[in-house]
């Protein structure tokens, strides 16, 4: 059974489109995160699903239940939704069970003593937090206590307005686990906005890149970063090196880089000879000093721990007319100055220029 199914909607602004005819499904019971740089209309799409805009265009379903078309608009109160926004929105004079509390009718606030305790478990809280306020709370206590609250009232529909952007690296690895599990357990369906590529690939079932208020692809993390439709979406869902090359219509493809075997497309094709687009992973970039493979000088190299970003200058003839970038491990004897060989791991992708 889907989840949530979004179909062909469209919004404007005044005379500004934001949303162009947007579709997308999240099946039942699964993450479904929407990516996409400030602007694309992400955030618009989810208070449209969410009940708090109205759509020009299109349909929106829950479960199977139509709730907005251009005659319809159920109210948000009515959609069976959870919203999690990025400051949670806990009511400051109120305590921890209070807040979680705060949506359900009277009488079960009443007898909500274990309810709230099942509810912090199952965001890694501690039930003895109950008593206290959000202010004695860290950020990703208020962002767990804010999804048991979403949670309480047993939404079939969880939507998260990038939930942990203002969170700091260590709490927000923790949220995201704790919020992902918490999700699971309840069997909701989540849509989960967010600008970051890394959290989007790591907690998601499917990605879905939105841009110019379109879903540009919507498919599994992997496959998304393996085989991007465009080299736009390969750009915003990874680190990418793109450079002109030609395909010679048999599997492989010239460029800077050498001669590479080019990944097929989900037919099986390789594509027509001719100019293209060539998309290679600074991951797949290999370094190495021998005589095999592509010349290059280091002109920069960057430690991140356990990776260093290693910028490369490939024109050996006049230099500085192709730079690539190349991920290595942390510990690879590599410094700026060097003269190194460069080969590439893997099949790439290519694009028709």
């Amino acid at each position: 059974m889907t989840g949530v199914v979004v179909d062909g909607v469209a919004k404007a602004f005044g005379a500004t489109p934001v949303l162009r005819g947007v579709s997308l499904t999240a099946p039942a019971g699964t993450l479904t995160a929407v990516l996409g740089r400030s602007g694309c209309g992400k955030t618009t799409l989810l208070r449209i699903v969410a009940g708090f805009e109205r759509l020009d265009a299109g349909t929106v379903t829950l479960h199977g239940r139509p709730v907005a078309g251009p005659d319809r608009a159920l109210p948000p109160e009515r959609r069976g939704i959870g919203y999690l926004t990025q400051e949670g929105s806990l009511f400051p004079h109120l305590t921890v069970a209070a807040n979680v509390l705060f949506g359900l009718p009277w009488r079960e606030r009443r007898r909500g003593g274990a309810r709230v305790a099942a509810l912090l478990e199952g965001v890694d809280l501690e039930p003895s937090l109950a008593r206290r306020h959000p202010h004695e709370l860290s950020g990703g206590q208020q962002q767990r206590v804010a999804l048991a609250r979403a949670l309480a009232p047993e939404p079939a529909v969880v939507l998260l307005d990038e939930p942990f952007s203002s969170l700091d690296a260590g709490l927000r690895a923790d949220t995201q686990r704790a919020v992902v599990k918490a999700l699971a357990a309840a069997g909701a369906t989540a849509l989960l906005v967010t600008h970051d590529r890394g959290e989007a690939l790591a907690l998601a079932d499917q990605v879905a890149v939105m841009r110019d208020g379109v879903v540009a692809q919507i498919d599994a993390p992997g496959a998304i970063y393996r085989d991007p439709v465009d080299p736009g979406v390969g750009a915003l869902v990874g680190d990418a090196v793109l450079l002109d090359g030609r395909r010679d219509g048999a599997g492989s493809v010239s460029c800077a880089l050498g001669v590479l075997a080019v990944r097929p497309d989900r037919q099986g094709r390789r594509g027509a000879a001719g100019p293209v687009r060539v998309l290679v992973r600074p991951e797949q970039i290999v370094v190495g000093a021998g005589d095999g493979g592509v010349r290059a000088r280091v002109r920069s190299r960057d430690f991140r721990g356990p990776d260093a970003s290693v910028e490369l200058d490939l024109g050996d003839a006049a230099p500085g007319t192709e730079i690539v970038t190349a991920r290595l491990p942390g510990d690879a004897a590599v410094a700026p100055g060097d003269d190194v060989t460069v080969t590439v791991r893997g099949a790439v992708t290519a694009y028709d220029a």
